[in-house]
């Protein structure tokens, strides 16, 4: 008899059934996987890329066997250095990118390939359907915004900037890898349940629209937008669509996003927002990071519109751990205040680290120098440090 999803200790679809590429064309299981906390043994694996790579041969290599292994076997020394960000989540009681896949495999837009997924974990056959396909590759790192967590490899923007402050030497910005016909000729003959469209900035140039218009129209689309773009052509490709979700990525009210998400202006976010929540209505809401600076602040969106606390900043210095105490006790006051339950948890459960505190405010002071902003215009609370702080 088959083994049920429900009777792993610790299982996760995504190595076995889904498929991301990062901008720079690197096959990954999910969206969450943080290279930074790979192992050595981990590290010195040949990882699978687009530009001279297939997708079986993708299932095939050594990492991807090595975390299915993990997972069927609940082997925590490799998951804590794989699925760090779901479990660090879950560690704090809050719902993880994990349990949300398996949520549509359990009663969700997936529920009728649940037997299928089950048997490709036992057996870890080629997989004959992809529940998600997310191909940052195709825009590559194309965006408008340099938001401070960003990096390079995810902000042409960004990328651009760290130049300009000479953090990395003169290169070209922008990067677009090539593809090996193999690898696009298994995504086109692939049964794809869910197509997500992510980047980058998702809605710049024409690549994705080309996309969108050769999908099946019973196929469901996430899309994660900055929300900075005239969402009217979008509308107008995706509107006979079977389901389309819209997560518009800010931090928080206009001060916040504006300034975290430099130089997005929030007004027109705001309008953009509601254009697309006329058309695909509560499938469209707010998502933001939850970082150092904004967790306080994030409430105040979700007020505003609908929207939900998202990714977990837990692979640069804008993580939980770099709030000082002082400040993580006001945070916590406001938090309290707001019955912010599912964010107190994360603030509690940090551990602050002076240096990468330090290391984030050098960050920040570099970048308002560049833009001639001030981090004490949108948070005040941090003003001993940012005048202490020689970035």
């Amino acid at each position: 008899m088959v083994k049920k999803l429900e009777d792993y200790e610790w299982i996760c679809p995504e190595p076995f059934t889904n498929l991301k590429t990062s901008p720079i064309g690197q096959m990954m299981p999910c969206c969450v996987t943080e290279y930074e906390y790979y192992g050595s043994d981990i590290k010195s694996m040949d990882m699978s890329y687009v530009q001279n790579t297939s997708l079986k041969d993708y299932h095939k290599s050594d990492f991807v066997k090595l975390i299915k292994k993990a997972l069927k076997e609940n082997n925590k020394d490799i998951l804590k250095q794989t699925c760090y960000a779901c479990i660090k989540q879950e560690e704090c009681g809050q719902r993880s990118h994990r349990q949300y896949y398996l949520s549509k495999f359990n009663k969700g837009d997936f529920r009728i390939y649940k037997k299928k997924l089950e048997k490709i974990i036992e057996t870890e056959e080629y997989p004959d359907f992809l529940h998600t396909v997310e191909l940052n590759c195709l825009t590559g790192n194309l965006c408008n915004n340099a938001c401070h967590t960003c990096l390079k490899e995810y902000s042409s923007k960004y990328f651009a900037e760290q130049i300009k402050l000479k953090e990395i030497p003169k290169q070209t910005a922008i990067i677009k890898p090539e593809h090996n016909k193999e690898f696009l000729d298994e995504i086109a003959k692939t049964k794809i349940l869910e197509f997500k469209f992510t980047g980058g900035e998702p809605l710049l140039g024409d690549t994705n629209y080309d996309v969108m218009r050769k999908l099946d129209k019973s196929t469901i689309i996430r899309i994660i937008t900055n929300g900075t773009q005239d969402p009217t052509r979008l509308i107008n490709i995706l509107k006979d669509f079977k389901k389309v979700t819209i997560n518009v990525s800010a931090e928080g009210v206009k001060d916040v996003s504006d300034y975290l998400r430099y130089p997005s202006d929030f007004n027109i976010v705001l309008k953009h927002y509601d254009m697309m929540q006329k058309v695909w209505g509560k499938e469209v809401m707010f998502t933001t990071t939850i970082n150092a600076l904004n967790i306080a602040r994030i409430t105040e969106l979700l007020k505003l519109r609908k929207g939900h606390a998202g990714s977990l900043v837990v692979n640069n210095e804008y993580s939980l751990n770099s709030i000082p105490d002082d400040i993580k006790e006001i945070y916590l006051n406001r938090l309290y205040e707001d019955g912010a339950t599912n964010l107190i948890g994360y603030l509690e459960n940090a551990v602050y680290n002076e240096t990468d505190m330090w290391k984030m405010l050098m960050h920040i002071k570099r970048r308002d120098r560049l833009r001639k902003t001030n981090l004490l215009d949108v948070f005040p609370e941090w003003k001993k440090y940012y005048e202490n702080c020689n970035g």
